[in-house]
């Protein structure tokens, strides 16, 4: 990726944490801005610098663009560093997404007459003066306003201080989600209270539909007020007297009595400094679950953003008194502690965040495969891309079955084993549901054939992703076959397993690489080129997916692809440009490629692979806007940059079997929500693992796993700058393969 932003700019969006809260052992130091920038779609991370807490319903900041009409942002969060103007400060936001979603209900502090569109009003923004920290957020506009604000979990408050001439008026858009509204209300329910109703959807293009409910309680009666478009387009008001206001937003998904439930459990009160106070303490207290010792300080600012990322979604959709909106489109409720998750891109979500969260957070991991199971029983199936209460069904596979196997693995357990099981293999098993609902598209292809044809139809649409759909049925049976096995039900295992294998099929051995069939069920004839993206494969090409493809079984893979020198020649050649997107080389901004550097450790040459890592973390990762290589997918691009900085990486799906390498770090310690303590800790300053111990004795393997059953104590690492050390080169010690 071009690092083509300038110094000032980045400079200008140094959004950082001032310092630790009192008494936090652990001092995070987090550029929001990373991300905030980058050429769209491939090339921009999509963050936001939003107000909000770990797993929060509510990130309150801003929504800018470049466009005077008014126009979304071409940020799909609603947020880009270049653009100069601003929208409003909306309570809802979806970090990291490829496509636009929430931004719901954004509110403009303007001075002066209603502007005639006040639906598109905007004001130009100060970026000098913008400032964000975990759980705050604040800026100066042009028009002589300051805004701060700040988040608790379901709620948060705003203060505008007018300094500039004119009358002192906010707009609120009710018809200002960032992808549109199908319909939108305002109601006045006293002279200091606004109830708000909005509905959006068409996620990437998807039939999915949401209503969020916001309350604004203002600090002061208002002086006047109006409505545009007949309260459908929003509404205006004058705050009471004075040149300060200050506005508690509270949200739900439910109704207008949620956001009023949600602001009384919040209580978020009307200081913004007092609650975002609160909001530095709760994520202190989150960063401290993993503290480091050494380290550049740009490697420091780096882990802590990316944490940061990892631990925004999934995000909560229950209030605070359990009800939440359901998949049967009835409202549910919970009790206790418990919250139901969503915004869960399983695709994206498997590979790397799935596993984190379940070693690092396994009460959030266990609580996401339990709200899955609900969104199952209400829905009918085990979604793969959940919003609020619906299935976007964006990307291809059944994600839920690599990231619920995954997250047993890691040992966060606390859910119902039997009802994953039973539902993962119906949806396995069923080509077309009672309701004519295909719980798998293209599964009678896919158990007739071994494979799916491309293209492959998906609700009614003919979609070119039928090669990277079997690829990834492939990888959804082997975690099936894992879970029925812990289930007891063996019968079932044995048969997933061996579908695990469907991944053959596509392999052509005329080419020695994975290609998609047509809808004959023939390769590609002679000179056909079969490098190019993304004919048969979702977002990548047969080379990426070749490499990327079948992480659990790997040697299967490389042994079907010729000799060792061979496959280490064509590897090379494969990461002489790491983020090349759609070119035969590797994308390690886009998650089929995530595993890709880690395959030279089944070919005996892990010394290769941990200099890929290296230097996709020099050259992909940077401080400032553009310091994202793709799109951040809700966190789990940023997860990659955590493990790869603790030197692990979790290269099988569906188990819990880490690749070892170059800690970033000196020291290491991981301290779970739950289960024992690990640590890890770096000898020497080398690129090259040269020698492995747990608890104090020689570990000759490249790989470990970690399992609720025993968590290892302490993982020591020593490294060299010699060229190609001996560690990891003999025969047995690469991870294991499961063909």
């Amino acid at each position: 990726m071009a690092r083509t932003c300038s110094t000032a700019l980045i400079a200008i969006l140094a959004l950082s944490v001032p310092g630790p809260a009192v008494g936090a052992e652990r001092d995070p130091d987090v550029d929001l801005s990373v991300g905030t920038a980058g050429a769209p779609p491939w090339s921009s991370g999509n963050t936001n610098p939003a107000a909000t807490r770990p797993f929060g319903m509510v990130q309150l900041g801003p929504d800018t663009t470049a466009d005077p009409t008014g126009a979304p942002s071409a940020g799909a969060s609603g947020y880009r560093a270049d653009d100069p103007l601003l929208r409003g400060f909306s309570a809802t936001h979806l970090s990291g997404a490829g496509c636009p979603t929430f931004g719901d209900v954004p509110i403009l502090p303007i001075l002066g007459r209603l502007p005639p569109n006040p639906s598109g009003a905007t004001v130009a923004l100060n970026r000098a003066t913008e400032k964000a920290a975990p759980g705050r957020y604040a800026v100066r506009l042009k028009n002589g306003v300051s805004a701060s604000m700040a988040a608790g979990t379901r709620s948060g408050l705003v203060r505008f201080a007018f300094a500039g001439a004119g009358r002192p008026r906010v707009l609120i858009k009710a018809d200002g989600s960032l992808a549109g509204n199908s319909a939108s209300s305002v109601k006045f329910l006293n002279r200091r209270e606004i109830a708000v109703r909005a509905t959006s959807g068409g996620f990437c293009g998807a039939a999915n539909r949401y209503r969020v409910h916001v309350l604004l309680r203002f600090d002061k009666p208002f002086v006047k007020h109006g409505t545009w478009r007949g309260s459908h387009g929003g509404a205006w008001v004058k705050p009471g007297r004075g040149r300060r206001t200050k506005i508690q937003i509270g949200v739900s998904f439910v109704n207008i009595r949620g956001a009023r439930t949600n602001l009384k459990d919040d209580r978020p009160g009307w200081s913004v400094n007092r609650l975002a106070s609160r909001a530095a303490a709760e994520w202190a207290e989150t960063f401290d679950q993993i503290r480091t010792r050494g380290g550049t300080d740009t490697e420091r600012r780096l882990f802590d953003t990316a944490l940061y990322h990892v631990f925004l979604h999934p995000s909560t959709i229950s209030d605070a008194d359990g009800r939440y909106p359901g998949f049967d489109g009835k409202v549910h409720r919970l009790h206790g502690r418990e919250r139901q998750l969503s915004s869960i891109s399983g695709w994206d979500y498997y590979r790397t965040q799935a596993p984190l969260l379940a070693w690092v957070r396994p009460d959030i991991a266990a609580q996401v495969v339990r709200s899955l199971l609900r969104d199952a029983r209400q829905g009918g199936r085990l979604p793969r891309w959940p919003l609020v209460a619906s299935e976007t069904h964006i990307m291809n596979g059944d994600s839920a079955a690599p990231a619920i196997a995954t997250t047993y693995a890691f040992g966060a357990r606390d859910f119902n084993l039997k009802q994953v099981v039973a539902r993962l293999v119906r949806q396995g098993d069923v080509v077309r549901s009672e309701n004519g609902f295909e719980p798998r598209p293209g599964l009678a292809d896919y158990l007739s054939r071994g494979y799916v044809r491309n293209p492959v139809v998906e609700r009614g649409m003919s979609l070119s992703h039928g090669a990277s759909t079997t690829l990834e049925y492939a990888v959804d049976d082997f975690a099936v076959s894992r879970l029925a096995h812990a289930a007891g039900r063996q019968a079932d295992a044995a048969r997933y397993r061996a579908r695990s294998g469907s991944w053959r099929a596509l392999l052509d051995p005329s080419r020695r690489q994975l290609v998609a069939r047509d809808s004959a069920g023939d390769f590609p004839p002679p000179g056909t080129d079969t490098t190019v993206c993304c004919v048969g494969f979702e977002e990548g090409n047969p080379i990426q997916y070749t490499w990327g493809g079948v992480p659990h079984d790997v040697r299967g893979l490389l042994g079907a692809l010729g000799s060792t020198a061979d496959i280490a020649a064509r590897l090379d050649d494969f990461f002489e440009h790491l983020n090349a997107f759609g070119a035969p080389h590797a994308w390690l901004g886009n998650q089929p490629s995530f595993s890709t550097p880690w395959a030279y450790y089944w070919i005996g040459q892990p010394a290769k692979g941990q200099d890929v890592v290296a230097r996709a973390r020099a050259e992909l990762w940077a401080l400032g806007p553009q310091g994202l290589p793709g799109n951040d997918d809700l966190g789990a691009l940023s997860a990659w940059y955590v493990w790869t900085s603790l030197g692990l990486y979790p290269v099988t799906p569906g188990t819990a079997n880490l690749a070892i390498g170059v800690p970033s770090f000196r020291r290491i310690t991981v301290r779970p929500s739950s289960g024992g303590i690990t640590r890890i800790v770096r000898s020497g300053t080398g690129v090259h693992v040269s020698g492995v111990r747990t608890d104090g004795l020689a570990h000759e393997k490249t790989w470990l796993s970690l399992t609720s059953r025993r968590s290892m104590r302490t993982v020591s690492i020593a490294t060299t700058d010699a060229p190609g050390p001996a560690w990891g080169t003999q025969a047995g010690t690469a991870p294991p393969s499961y063909p």
